[in-house]
């Protein structure tokens, strides 16, 4: 197991995508028996990161770009791409707020308090509304995402199971600044 001390959750920088983009496709390799896709003409799933992209920190002291809503955020652990998050505009029980589109943390990285600390560090970024969806089979996400949202949240979260519409399967629901006044979860512990 990895020391928690060379863990480190940040925005991404421009610099990130192409680590973001080779670890998105693990990801939706590791889900292709839950989500339907097909590789393209080049053997890949394929994923449309330009509006993350524009918000990417380009530099020391340069402003976020210009896709308001969409963000990517990257894990390192020990100065090693490890995972990522990527937030985009609530969509499916609210019009406000963050929805988080897509989370993954490298199986070698899990179960050592690595997601957590990304999860933090991704609410904690973006104070408001959330909602954060898992596909119906996938136990194991649900598992992760009630406690970790219990826990940042003291229990307060709201679940919903989606049957139709843009997202269907199960969806928590809470607002981060309801959270005010409590500690916030270190992002380099």
């Amino acid at each position: 197991m990895t020391a928690p001390s060379t863990r480190l959750c940040r925005v991404a920088l421009a610099g990130d995508f192409p680590a973001i983009a080779r670890m998105l496709e693990l990801y939706q390799y590791e889900l292709s028996d839950q989500w339907d896709q097909e590789l393209d003409t080049q053997g890949t799933y394929g994923y449309d990161l330009d509006r993350h992209r524009l918000n990417a920190v380009r530099g020391p002291g340069q402003p976020l770009g210009t896709a308001p809503g969409w963000y990517a955020h990257v894990l390192l652990v020990g100065g090693h791409h490890a995972g990522f998050a990527l937030v985009a505009p609530a969509r499916a029980t609210r019009h406000t707020g963050c929805w988080m589109e897509q989370f993954f943390v490298l199986k070698k990285h899990r179960r050592a308090g690595h997601g957590q600390a990304l999860a933090a560090h991704v609410f904690a970024s973006h104070p408001g509304p959330w909602e954060v969806g898992q596909m119906p089979t996938n136990a194991p996400a649900q598992a992760f995402w009630r406690a970790t949202i219990g826990a940042l949240t003291g229990g307060r979260y709201e679940e919903q199971v989606l049957t139709d519409g843009m997202w269907q399967g199960v969806v928590q629901v809470f607002d981060t600044g309801d959270l005010a006044g409590a500690p916030a979860p270190p992002t380099r512990p």
